[in-house]
């Protein structure tokens, strides 16, 4: 009897990619488990370095994601609570907590790259419908690929990386991915976290639903969530605004949340992160009365880092009293709805582990988001070949675009939201107005050369007028804009 081709292309196909795997170390992160080895560390650097102005929030949930992650055997999964104005870093802090835990920590000045030297770059993964932020970005996109479908494997043939798809049947319905496997089997650990290679960092918007498809969106709430811990039981399980979840998808979520486990899903060892801005009033009121706000900004060199805490920190009593506020307003919140027993309420917010007050934007703070801005773009014009340096005069620059933030008396009234705007509206402003004025003065040049030598033709292919420049911005005289000026 003679098989069909087809079947008989596709066993061989299928023996083939089994060897692979069989043989094949996939790292911590891309198959969806956290990379313990170092992890504390990972994450209280990642979120110091980058979460600005949020020192309380940053010591507590750093020492509660060590113990969690640390534990052998944790009874129940971490659940932390975020409560805060919108654009002070909430949404931002699960993006680095996933970053460091599936070590995913780079600094993005390069993508990762084989033991040739080749580029691993990221590939399309079927199913996906989440775009690929660039190598080690910290973007606002929250939106981790937790529910993309397929297998990404990439081979290294005579120091060439040849990229494939593995065939759904191999990994099921939801598979982990991977960036490179090198002659020795060995893979390249670093992984593009939000994205693609972090398949179990996953976010959750939308619970609010009206009355008549809270049932129904409850159930497929945690149809989904629960099929989504099967395959990735050390998870990251982002939930906005939860505190207006509907009775339904709360009572679901209890279960959850108490247990770990649902059927024959395992998940102690997850970490669910809820978000929600109720509160927020309370700790601004708090934050005044402690008198955080009124310090001044420390900037005396341009274009580096200091690496230094704000010191904007609650006390313990404060801080302790604010999170029982906190607690007992999401209770407040689900009892006044009246659709449980008050038992059921109260076990829905104790299985909350702790409750993290994000505190407004200070001066400094927004000092700092800013200035993090101006870092990450000089990143990015160095990775398009454009920008050799971007420097800027401290404090002159970091001030003035501070002055441009709408303040409500010290804390910023839209936290770190207006930093983008900002540098678009006065930095990238300053930038293009020296490029236009290079351009126009090497056309001239060029024109000049073209008439002396008798050429009917300019030749004006040099590229952008920038490329591999130095730049600095400084504040014009009079206060009232940035200009920029080439200093090599």
């Amino acid at each position: 009897m003679v098989l069909p081709a087809a079947p008989v292309a596709a066993a061989v196909t299928a023996v083939v990619y089994a060897a692979l795997l069989a043989t094949t170390r996939i790292p911590c992160g891309a198959d969806g488990t956290f990379c313990r080895e170092g992890a504390c560390e990972r994450v209280r650097a990642h979120l110091a370095a980058n979460l600005h102005g949020q020192d309380t929030a940053v010591n507590l949930l750093a020492d509660a994601v060590c113990d969690h992650v640390a534990s052998p055997r944790p009874n129940k999964p971490l659940v932390a609570s975020l409560h805060g104005s919108p654009g002070i870093g909430k949404s931002y802090f699960h993006q680095l907590l996933a970053q460091a835990l599936y070590n995913a920590t780079g600094d993005g000045s390069r993508p990762a790259e084989d033991e040739f030297g080749n580029p691993i770059e990221p590939v399309a993964v079927a199913g996906s419908d989440h775009p690929n932020p660039p190598w080690g970005s910290t973007n606002g996109d929250s939106n981790g690929g937790g529910n993309n479908v397929g297998v990404v494997d990439a081979m290294v043939d005579k120091g060439r990386v040849i990229k494939r798809h593995l065939p759904t049947f191999m990994g099921g319905d939801v598979a982990p991915r991977w960036n490179g496997v090198n002659a020795n089997n060995g893979v390249n650990a670093r992984v593009q976290c939000p994205g693609r290679d972090c398949p179990a960092y996953k976010v959750i918007f939308g619970t609010d639903y009206v009355t008549a498809e809270q049932e129904a969106q409850g159930r497929a709430l945690r149809d989904a969530i629960v099929s989504h811990l099967a395959t990735f039981p050390e998870s990251i399980i982002v939930i906005e605004e939860y505190d207006k979840m509907g009775c339904p998808a709360r009572g679901m979520l209890k279960q959850l949340l108490d247990k770990g486990a649902n059927g024959n899903a395992t998940f102690h060892r997850s970490v669910f992160v809820l978000e929600a801005n109720l509160g927020f009033v309370e700790i601004n009121r708090r934050v005044r009365r402690a008198g955080l706000g009124n310090n001044g900004q420390n900037r005396e060199t341009g274009g580096e880092a200091s690496g230094e805490s704000s010191g904007e920190e609650l006390g313990v009593d404060e801080l302790t009293a604010t999170q029982r506020v906190l607690r007992d307003t999401v209770f407040k919140r689900w009892k006044d709805e009246r659709c449980e027993e008050w038992s059921d309420t109260h076990k829905a917010v104790g299985s909350v582990d702790l409750f993290a007050p994000f505190l407004p934007l200070t001066r400094r703070s927004v000092g700092d988001v800013i200035e993090a801005h101006l870092r990450e773009r000089t990143r990015v014009k160095r990775r398009s070949d454009e920008l050799a340096s971007l420097t800027w005069t401290r404090p002159d620059v970091v001030d003035f675009l501070v002055s441009q933030v709408e303040f409500e008396k010290d804390h910023a009234i839209e936290g770190g939201k207006e930093a983008g705007g900002v540098l678009s509206r006065w930095v990238t402003r300053a930038i293009r107005r020296l490029a236009q004025a290079e351009d126009t003065a090497r056309k001239k040049e060029s024109q000049r050369r073209a008439v002396q030598e008798g050429r009917l033709w300019v030749d004006d292919r040099s590229g952008p007028p920038l490329r591999d420049r130095s730049v600095r911005l400084e504040v014009a005289k009079g206060g009232r804009e940035l200009v920029a000026s080439i200093v090599d």
